[in-house]
């Protein structure tokens, strides 16, 4: 059968389409001074679309009184809600990822849910902070750094680190959909740590379609498609950054006295689309990202307000944009930190090549 060349340009174009719809985001300029708290312009391809720009919520704990507690307090973007442990969280001068604060959960026998939380349905989320570990003496036999439920907490998703090992889990509410052992990240006691979660709820009850992605440090620890999250109509509703810490013992592991656990950066939000610094020209070898805070958005321009995080003065960063696919630019465009008018752009090719 011999096409008529209409028919191959339809087919042309309709290909062309189908790529450029499915293209990772590509960042051509960045402009503005790259100072904490100071907005900037980025402009590019394929950032695709985010209905509201601003996460969720997301907080520095810097506006906090030290030894306050941070309960339902306003955050820089959002406000945190009630939840498991919600009571123990309070702004500290102790330790600080970026700035001069964090929120500390003060873990022992007592008080062994301390959380930040948010409450809501959820069919998409992303989840983004720093956690730092001060062991008071042996590490415990179950420490959760998240856990997120639903359904009258027959779902769950969570991290559980434990004195012998490390594994990520998804539980439905028929069933256990996955564990992957050495996924949950591990202690590295009296240092700061980044987590990045990344879900996506089964489209209806049953359907193996749910993702999970995770990013500890900067690495890709979790990448997890066809899974089945949910047996039912409902959405996740419980997200909990913390958020429970054993202190007893059992056959392997000894009992503890607790831990201090700080928590620093921590964003939440219902799209996958956001925003990162990183510390190297390429996402995959960059082991610090800073999440920032998108104020507008569209297919080829985003403005967001900057979060220097643990960036100091003076050094490179590099943007990058991943859209709510999880699609990310591979390659960074770099701007200075505090760099007065920081303007970065990405050459023109050469017009006298041939």
């Amino acid at each position: 059968m011999k096409l008529h060349p209409s028919s191959l340009i339809s087919i042309a174009v309709a290909a062309a389409l189908a790529s450029q719809a499915h293209a990772a985001p590509t960042v051509t300029q960045a402009s503005g001074t790259f100072s904490n708290g100071s907005s900037v312009t980025i402009t590019g391809n394929s950032f695709g679309t985010k209905s509201t720009a601003s996460p969720l919520v997301f907080d520095n704990f810097e506006s906090g009184n030290n030894g306050s507690k941070l309960g339902l307090a306003n955050a820089v973007v959002g406000k945190w809600q009630d939840g498991a442990g919600s009571e123990h969280p309070a702004y500290t001068t102790e330790q600080a990822h970026g700035g001069s604060k964090s929120v500390k959960l003060a873990a022992n026998e007592n008080a062994y849910n301390l959380s930040v939380n948010q409450n809501g349905s959820f069919p998409v989320i992303y989840m983004d902070w720093w956690v730092r570990l001060n062991l008071l003496d042996n590490i415990s036999r179950n420490w959760k750094p998240f856990r997120i439920y639903g359904n009258d907490d027959r779902m769950a998703v969570n991290d559980v680190v434990m004195c012998n090992g490390d594994g990520f889990s998804i539980i439905n509410e028929n069933a256990e959909a996955g564990f992957w052992w050495g996924e949950g990240g591990n202690f590295n006691n009296n240092q700061w740590q980044h987590y990045q979660v990344m879900l996506r709820a089964s489209s209806s009850a049953g359907s193996a379609d749910g993702a999970a992605r995770q990013y500890i440090n900067g690495r890709l620890v979790s990448d997890h498609t066809g899974v089945v999250t949910r047996a039912s109509s409902v959405h996740w509703s419980q997200i909990r950054i913390g958020h429970y810490w054993a202190t007893s013992s059992v056959d392997g592991c000894s009992g503890n006295s607790g831990a201090n656990i700080y928590l620093d950066n921590v964003y939440v939000d219902t799209s996958w689309a956001h925003v990162e610094l990183g510390n190297a020209s390429t996402y995959a070898a960059s082991t610090q990202r800073e999440i920032q805070i998108p104020t507008s958005w569209s297919a080829s321009s985003i403005t967001f307000n900057v979060s220097t995080g643990a960036f100091a003065s003076g050094s490179t960063a590099y943007v990058y944009v991943t859209d709510s696919n999880g699609a990310v630019n591979s390659t960074g465009i770099p701007v200075t930190i505090n760099g007065a008018g920081s303007t970065a752009k990405v050459p023109s090719p050469p017009t006298n090549a041939n």
